[in-house]
């Protein structure tokens, strides 16, 4: 079963709150009705197998874990405010590692204004790591992955693929961007909003399926991937796009905005550093379409390889490979 089925079978079993607001799969965050407001919700639970962290810098480690537990609140258009964690590490870690992990959560949580509540903490070998966030909606309703129909812009608020190709090359895991600044601008001009936890094709994945009836042109020229993606995937005889189909996410904000966006906010969102990358309208022939410079190279029939599925790593690198060459084109349509 993938993680979907998984998350849907379980769903299935228990009554939903009447105080919900979102439905399954509708937003990054679970949104509630609590005094009078809305608050969003949101709890992670990290891995080196699941996610691919590397520990080898705790401080980023720690960081990391931080940014990609707010990350939901800051799509769903919530402030974080309240934070409460699970920590688990080794029983022989130098105590290095913890000050290190620590650190880096204290520094983002103190970036974002969101407060440390407690929590709990055990040994695991390796680490694991559980964080839960909760904030209000402050500006306008929330953000979800529903989109009405009609035409919009998808934006992405930074640079793509690093995580993945860092986890190809077995190197350090980058240092993930508090997106503090870009949520603030997100939230006045945003229609909908997922962060790509899963990598970028995974997130438009999941967009398509809460709007079915809405086409998807992906600017493959357009997307913005992280420095040295290209080379290397070159020297490795790879497609560069395998790094934005793994499931290795670099936890930036993807974003739609309608149609009657101003000039003025365009030109803010650009100074910004985020790119637009995909326009969506009502169609006839719905669903994710690649074009690279005007010309359809793919169509995104299913989901991306699961991680989960692969046997080991190099299988599981093929197989994105395979997909990425099938959707974004090969060498020669460049």
């Amino acid at each position: 079963m993938t993680e979907y089925e998984i998350i849907r079978a379980m769903a299935a079993k228990f009554p939903r709150s009447q105080k919900q607001l979102n439905q399954l799969f509708e937003c990054d965050a679970e949104l509630l009705q609590i005094g009078g407001q809305v608050w969003g919700l949101t709890m992670d639970d990290f891995s080196p197998e699941e996610d691919l962290f590397t520990s080898d810098r705790p401080e980023v480690l720690g960081a990391n874990l931080a940014v990609a537990t707010l990350s939901d609140l800051f799509a769903a258009g919530a402030e974080p405010q309240f934070f409460l964690h699970a920590v688990s590490i080794p029983r022989n870690a130098a105590p290095a590692f913890l000050d290190g992990v620590t650190e880096g959560i204290r520094s983002v949580l103190q970036k974002a204004g969101c407060a440390l509540c407690g929590g709990d903490f055990g040994t695991a070998d390796p680490w694991r790591y559980c964080g839960f966030a909760m904030g209000p909606v402050t500006a306008g309703k929330p953000l979800t992955h529903k989109l009405s129909g009609r035409p919009h812009t998808l934006w992405v608020t930074g640079r793509l693929g690093d995580a993945n190709w860092a986890a190809v090359q077995q190197a350090s895991t980058p240092a993930f961007e508090l997106r503090l600044d870009e949520a603030k601008a997100i939230r006045r001009c945003a229609a909908g909003c997922i962060d790509t936890s899963g990598g970028l094709m995974d997130a438009i994945w999941l967009l398509q399926e809460c709007n079915p009836g809405l086409r998807f042109e992906i600017h493959a020229e357009r997307i913005p991937l992280s420095a040295g993606i290209r080379e290397g995937a070159q020297q490795a005889g790879i497609p560069a796009e395998a790094a934005l189909v793994g499931g290795a996410g670099e936890y930036e904000l993807l974003f739609a905005t309608a149609e009657d966006l101003t000039a003025e906010s365009r030109r803010e969102l650009e100074a910004m550093g985020m790119t637009a990358i995909a326009d969506l309208s009502v169609s006839q022939s719905p669903g994710v379409h690649v074009l690279r410079n005007g010309i359809l190279a793919g169509t995104m029939t299913t989901p991306p390889p699961c991680p989960r599925s692969a046997v080991t790593l190099p299988d599981y690198v093929k197989e994105v490979a395979v997909f990425a060459h099938a959707l974004f084109g090969g060498d020669e349509q460049r």
